[in-house]
C-alpha cells in the first residue's frame, strides 16, 4: 500500500466480525432493496443530517397522504425511535424519531415496482440514514436514504470532511462477514471515492487536506483490489466497477470474465430473491460495468501523488479521458464479440460513446463495425467518432460541405459557425446513407493503416490530427 495511515482507521478484524452482526438476517432485504444509493451524491443533494443510528422501536402512525409520491393517495407512515451513534453531517440529539412511509399493502417483493423503491427501518438494525429536517421532525429524505454499515463505532481518523467519514464507514464494512453490508460497502466505496476525487486539490508536502484525501483514496483502492479476488461473481463484478470510479484499473482478464459470464447462471429472478432487486443479475452487472466505463471518461482524473489534474497525453490540450493504464481499445474489441453485447443495444451505446470521447486509432475497426448496427443512434455516434478521430478538426459537424473536407474548418472563408445540435441531428437523419457510405469507402482505402493497431493504451490519443 502506498503511503501510511493513522492508527485506528478500522476496528480490528477480530472485533469487526463480532461487531457487524446484522439487525436482519442475511438475505432479509425487506425495506432495504435500495442498493444503488450513491451516498456521496445523496448526502450533497438530499440530506440535512446524515448519521449512524440504532433503531430501538417502530410505531405505526396510520394511513396518511404521501410526501414522497403525490400519486399515492394514502400510504402507511411509521415513526422509528433511533439512538444516534455518530454524525456524518449536521447535528442532532442523542435520540431522534425518524418518519418514513411505504405503500399501505406493505408487499415489498411481489407488489408494484414502486413498492420496492421505499425504504423501511426495523427494530434492532444499525444503519446510516440520510434525513431531511423540518424543525424537530426527521424524515428519510428520499426513497434511497439508508445504507447498511457495521454495528460497531468507526473511528473517523481519515479526516473531518463528510465524505472522509463516509469512506471510513464503508472501509469498515468491506471486510464484514455479512454479505449485505459487505456488498453495499464495495459499491459505495466507488461512489464516495469518485466524490473525493472531485475534492482533491493540488498539494505540496505532507499532512494537508489534499494529502489526506489522497491517502484515503489509496486505502479505498487497496480494499477494492482485495474485493476483486472474491469467488462470488456479484461481489467481484461490483468491485471491478468500483475500481474505475477509484481510478485503479483492473486487469483485462478480470473484465472479460464478467463479460463472458452466462446470464442464465444468475438471472433477474435469482437476484431479486437474494437481494430484493434484479440489478445484480449477470446481465445487469455487465450493463452497469459498461455504463461505468462510459461515465468515468467524462470527469477530471487527478494524481494521488500531488493532487494535480492528469492532462491528455502527448502534449494535447485537454484532460485525460478514462482511467490511465487500462487498454480500452483492446477490451472493447473483445467485448463487442461477446453474446452479451450483441444482445443489448444499451451496452453497444455505452461502448460507442467511449469511442467518441477517446477517438483512439486502435478502435477505428470497431467504429466501422458499428456503422452496420441496427440502432440509428449507435450508427450516428460511430460516424461522429470516426470524424473525431480522422477528420478531427470538424468534430460532430454533419454538414457534408465542411464535415468531410480536409484542411477546411469552421471560421474559414465562406463557412458559417457550427450548426445547432438539433439541426445537425436532423441533417444526419436525412443523409445517413451518404455519410455511412463515405466511411465505408474510406475504410476500403485505408483499412491496412488501422487493422494492425492491436493495443495503443500507452499512447491512447494517437490520431490523424496529431500526425
Amino acid at each position: 500500500m502506498q503511503g501510511s495511515f493513522p492508527s485506528g482507521l478500522l476496528v480490528s478484524s477480530a472485533f469487526m466480525v463480532l461487531a457487524c452482526l446484522p439487525g436482519l438476517a442475511a438475505g432479509d432485504f425487506l425495506g432495504s432493496s435500495n442498493w444503488h444509493l450513491n451516498s456521496a451524491s445523496r448526502m450533497q443533494a438530499n440530506a440535512d443530517v446524515v448519521c449512524k443510528v440504532r433503531i430501538t422501536k417502530v410505531r405505526d402512525a396510520g394511513l396518511v397522504p404521501s410526501y414522497l409520491f403525490r400519486s399515492e393517495a394514502n400510504v402507511r407512515r411509521e415513526i422509528a425511535t433511533a439512538e444516534v451513534i455518530s454524525m456524518i453531517v449536521g447535528s442532532s440529539p442523542a435520540q431522534i424519531e425518524i418518519e418514513y412511509e411505504y405503500p399501505r399493502g406493505g408487499n415489498w417483493v411481489s407488489g408494484s415496482p414502486i413498492c420496492q423503491e421505499f425504504t423501511k427501518l426495523d427494530p434492532g438494525e444499525i444503519c446510516l440514514v440520510f434525513l431531511r429536517t423540518s424543525g424537530d421532525i426527521y424524515r428519510l429524505s428520499r426513497i434511497q436514504s439508508k445504507a447498511r454499515v457495521v454495528a460497531s463505532p468507526v473511528a473517523y481518523t481519515l479526516g473531518d470532511r463528510p465524505l472522509l467519514r463516509l469512506l471510513a464507514e464503508f472501509l469498515a464494512g468491506a471486510d464484514c462477514d455479512d454479505e449485505m453490508i459487505r456488498l453495499q460497502a464495495i459499491e459505495e466505496l466507488g461512489y464516495v471515492g469518485d466524490g473525493l476525487m472531485e475534492q482533491l486539490q493540488p498539494f505540496k508536502g505532507r499532512g494537508g487536506q489534499g494529502e489526506r484525501i489522497a491517502q484515503a483514496l489509496r486505502e479505498a483502492q487497496r480494499v477494492i483490489r482485495k474485493a476483486r479476488s472474491s469467488k462470488d461473481l456479484v461481489s467481484r463484478s461490483v468491485a471491478v466497477t468500483s475500481s474505475f470510479k477509484l481510478v485503479d484499473p483492473p486487469a483485462l482478464d478480470e473484465m472479460l470474465q464478467i463479460m463472458h459470464a452466462d446470464p442464465n447462471a444468475f438471472g433477474p429472478a435469482e437476484s431479486e430473491a437474494k437481494y430484493g432487486i434484479a440489478d445484480f443479475s449477470v446481465s445487469s452487472l455487465q450493463r452497469r460495468l459498461l455504463e461505468t466505463l462510459d461515465s468515468t471518461t467524462r470527469r477530471l482524473i487527478k494524481s494521488l501523488d500531488d493532487g494535480s489534474t492528469i492532462p491528455a497525453p502527448g502534449g494535447r490540450v485537454g484532460i485525460y479521458r478514462g482511467v490511465p493504464g487500462f487498454p480500452y481499445a483492446r477490451f472493447y474489441r473483445f467485448a463487442l464479440a461477446t453474446d452479451a453485447v450483441a444482445r443489448e443495444a444499451e451496452m453497444r451505446r455505452s461502448i460507442v460513446n467511449v469511442f467518441w470521447i477517446r477517438y483512439e486509432r486502435a478502435s477505428v475497426p470497431e467504429m466501422i463495425q458499428l456503422l452496420d448496427d441496427n440502432e440509428m443512434r449507435i450508427r450516428q455516434t460511430a460516424v461522429s467518432a470516426l470524424n473525431e478521430c480522422i477528420n478531427a478538426n470538424f468534430s460532430n459537424e454533419w454538414s457534408r460541405e465542411i464535415f468531410y473536407r480536409r484542411g477546411v474548418g469552421p471560421g474559414a472563408p465562406g463557412l458559417t459557425d457550427q450548426k445547432p445540435l438539433e439541426e445537425r441531428l436532423r441533417d444526419y437523419e436525412r443523409n445517413e446513407r451518404e455519410y455511412i457510405q463515405y466511411w465505408k469507402d474510406w475504410w476500403r482505402e485505408n483499412r491496412d493503416k488501422y487493422e494492425g493497431i492491436t493495443d495503443d493504451h500507452d499512447a491512447p490519443f494517437l490520431t490523424d490530427k496529431e500526425n
